[in-house]
Parts: structure tokens; C-alpha cells; sequence
């Protein structure tokens, strides 16, 4: 698999310059670089996507591209995986009013954010989280919001977002995230930085090495759930 690029949406505090950042992210285009098909390859090719006499579209599947990630990152570059995302007990809901008495409203804070896919404490004491995005669309923005609060309360230094880009995704499972359908909203997330103390978000973009059209090559296997159930339902 290809890094193609990495967008820094913000950096507050200079932590794009520092040591730190560059071995963080020499570490996970490493485990980019390693996703490969068939495996040991040493490349990642991918069965083009077909349509076929239904109407509906043969493509590859996510799940193995994020094995192969964590794989890598876990036993290789020896990061944690699914780690817990806890801003803690003490979190104060922010003042809102309600309409039409125009009073002040706290609205109590119900949910969690789940699991980081991989976190990392670097030997000066930088926190650096990572999300993987094959998933959905709107799974593509949580993570980024996800990220976003994380480096808003200080509890990571380093956000990144791994996803497609607009040319992987044409050949994966439908409606999965990738950088085009984010790109709209990266001056939002931008204008996030007046909040952090010190920080640094960035989105980084990967993409296949090849393609090919042999009908003997194999798709990617799918998942069985979420997009990718209603994707398999699709090529059936």
C-alpha cells in the first residue's frame, strides 16, 4: 500500500517540527507500506471493481486492510491497540439555552467515544493516537471529532486519520470514507485549533499500488457487519 500524503489540519505548538512527530510518523507509514496482496506480495493490487448484469458492483472489502495495519503496528512498531478514550468523571456539559424560556441548560453527557484504534506514548511523554477509517462515512467524522475533543482536553498531543483516498475508495466496499467526501470539512475541523493548548491533527491518505482486471484475482474478503453486510447483500 501507498502513503500518498499527510495533511496537517493544524499544529499548535510546533509539534510538526518536533523529533517526536517525525518518528511517530515515519512508524505508521512503515505499517502502510507493509499491507500488501496476496500477502507477501510485497505490494497491494486489487481486483478492479466490476459491475455486473444486476446492476450492482463486485469491489473489495476493508477488513483486511485494517488487520494488516494493526497487525503491523502492534508487533512491529509495538504501538497499543483499542485503547480506551476516557475524558473522565469530571466533564462539565456546556451551557446551552433553551427555547422559548431562554433559560440556561446543561444537557447531561450520556454517551462515550469508544476506543482509540492505536495510542503510543513516545519516550518524552507525547500521547499520539491513531484511527484507521475504512469504515463509513459518518464513522470518518466521529474519528475526527473523536480526535478533535482528545487534543482539545490535553488528553493526546498527536491526532492522525488514516483513510482511502477518492481513488481507493472506488474500488472498495460502498460508501466507506475517504478524503474526498471529508475534504469539505477540513476548515471546520481548522478552526478547532483556538481550543487546543498544544497539538497537532493531521489526516493522512493511502491508496492501492496496482490494479488489475484478471478474473481469476481475488477481492478483498468483507466483514460481516455495518457497510460491509450491506455491501456483501450487494454483490450477491
Amino acid at each position: 500500500m501507498r502513503w500518498l500524503r499527510t495533511l496537517v489540519i493544524f499544529d499548535r505548538g510546533g509539534v510538526v517540527a518536533t523529533p517526536d512527530w517525525h518518528v511517530i510518523h515515519e512508524s505508521y507509514v512503515r505499517s502502510i507500506q507493509c499491507i500488501d496482496f496476496p500477502e507477501g506480495a510485497g505490494s497491494l493490487t486489487l481486483r478492479r471493481k466490476v459491475k455486473r448484469p444486476d446492476g450492482q458492483w463486485s469491489r473489495n472489502g476493508v477488513v483486511y486492510l485494517k488487520r494488516r495495519f494493526l497487525e503491523h503496528m502492534v508487533n512491529d512498531e509495538h504501538w497499543h491497540a483499542e485503547v480506551g478514550f476516557n475524558l473522565g468523571n469530571d466533564r462539565v456539559p456546556p451551557v446551552l439555552m433553551l427555547y422559548p424560556g431562554m433559560e440556561s441548560h446543561h444537557e447531561p453527557i450520556t454517551s462515550e467515544f469508544g476506543d482509540f484504534d492505536l495510542v503510543t506514548t513516545t519516550s518524552s511523554g507525547m500521547r499520539v493516537a491513531i484511527e484507521w477509517e475504512t469504515g463509513n462515512i459518518s464513522s470518518s467524522h466521529r474519528s475526527v471529532n473523536k480526535l478533535a475533543i482528545a487534543l482539545s482536553t490535553g488528553k493526546i498531543q498527536a491526532g492522525v486519520l488514516i483513510l482511502p483516498s477518492r481513488n481507493l475508495y472506488e474500488h472498495l466496499t460502498d460508501r466507506i470514507g475517504n478524503i474526498g467526501e471529508l475534504s469539505g470539512y477540513l476548515s471546520m475541523w481548522k478552526n478547532l485549533e483556538a481550543g487546543v493548548e498544544r497539538g497537532l491533527l493531521a489526516i493522512s491518505v493511502v491508496e492501492h499500488d496496482g490494479l488489475t482486471d484478471d478474473v481469476e484475482f481475488p477481492y478483498l474478503p468483507a466483514g460481516n457487519d455495518g457497510r460491509a453486510r450491506e455491501g456483501g447483500a450487494k454483490r450477491r
